[in-house]
């Protein structure tokens, strides 16, 4: 068998076709490099986000500190200046102490009663400042007040039932004490029995209570009675109208044997409105000594003035004489000045004028 060699053409045609299959074809790039092709063309947008991020973030804890340093001076600066308050609040109320006990010493018991009033006022607790104060108003022969304290309740060892019971009576029966008394020994027992209806009757009991000591002129118990019953809901405004007579009694009684002139002025309306049943006679006691001040320094008519009020508000038989007095003495000093009288004289005639005058 003859080999047939082949041409050039077809030589050269599959030489090249088995030179280009003997070349392996490039691999291709693996996907995944061709996915993070786009994620490294982004990572200088990325870098410039996560700069941005930091310095909000400084920015934002930068602020943080600079409110907690402010809030930490500003509180500073409040607790140093209320300790500077209350500093300069000690040492007035020590010197104004120290010059009423000299005004005791220098019988200037008047001035006195004023400084340890204003110090127990700032300062209940204020150490012999009290003392102090009972000892100028012994001085100035003022009455003080000593409240009489209640017995303390027996327990009641009734059942629950039997207490609210008996306390629903008692305030039908406007038996004020004991309503409290009762609902003290049920809370005690069970607080829980009842406890919305026995609040509005320890309110109502409360409330009566101070309300009826107000009007018997007891003020500081009924002012007190009157506090705890807001504890348990809002005075209505008949209670907090007679709460406010009682402060502007208690605040004109402190005038008396101090301030005359002080205490008629805010005893008048008390008086005016009925409210209390000693209001009247301090008012027309303090008018009566306004009086004598004022007659005693030759204002007769202001004296009658202030005599003739403290006389309409109450009867003081002793005080009539010096009133009349007074009311005398003022008429004359008001009263006009005499005008003088014209007098009429007659004019001369001239003797023989008529017949001269008829003759010519």
């Amino acid at each position: 068998m003859s080999v047939k060699h082949a041409s050039p053409e077809t030589r050269g045609k599959y030489g090249i076709i088995a030179r280009m299959s003997s070349q392996a074809p490039p691999a291709p790039e693996p996907a995944e490099t061709q996915e993070n092709t786009p994620a490294r063309a982004s990572q200088p947008a990325d870098g410039k986000s996560s700069r941005r991020r930091r310095i909000l973030v400084g920015m934002a804890i930068y602020i943080a500190l600079l409110l907690i340093a402010g809030g930490a001076a500003y509180w500073q600066g409040q607790v140093l200046g209320e300790k500077q308050r209350q500093g300069e609040l000690e040492r007035a109320l020590q010197e104004q102490y120290e010059l009423g006990i000299a005004d005791l010493e220098s019988g200037r018991y008047a001035l006195a009663r004023q400084r340890f009033e204003a110090i127990i006022h700032e300062a209940p607790e204020f150490p012999g400042a009290e003392d102090r104060l009972v000892e100028a108003l012994l001085h100035l022969d003022v009455p003080t007040l000593t409240p009489t304290p209640r017995p303390t309740a027996t327990p009641d060892p009734s059942p629950p039932e039997k207490l609210f019971e008996d306390a629903q009576t008692a305030l039908d029966g406007g038996d004020w004490h004991t309503v409290i008394d009762k609902l003290l020994s049920l809370r005690a027992k069970d607080p829980t029995y009842r406890a919305v209806e026995g609040d509005g009757m320890m309110f109502t009991a409360l409330r009566n209570l101070g309300m009826k000591l107000i009007a018997q002129g007891e003020m500081e118990e009924g002012l007190y009675q009157l506090s705890l019953a807001e504890q348990f809901g809002p005075l209505d405004r008949d209670a907090i109208f007679r709460r406010s007579l009682a402060q502007q009694y208690l605040l004109a009684n402190s005038y008396i044997g101090l301030n005359w002139a002080r205490a008629a002025e805010l005893f008048g309306p008390l008086c005016q409105q009925g409210a209390t049943s000693d209001s009247c006679p301090k008012y027309a006691e303090a008018a009566w000594k306004y009086g004598d001040l004022l007659w005693n320094a030759g204002e007769a008519c202001k004296a009658d003035q202030q005599y003739q009020a403290s006389l309409s508000a109450f009867t003081f038989p002793e005080l009539e004489p010096t009133a009349s007095k007074a009311r005398r003495v003022c008429a004359t000093q008001s009263a006009p000045p005499p005008q003088p009288t014209a007098t009429l004289t007659p004019t001369p005639t001239q003797e023989g004028g008529g017949a001269g005058n008829g003759g010519g």
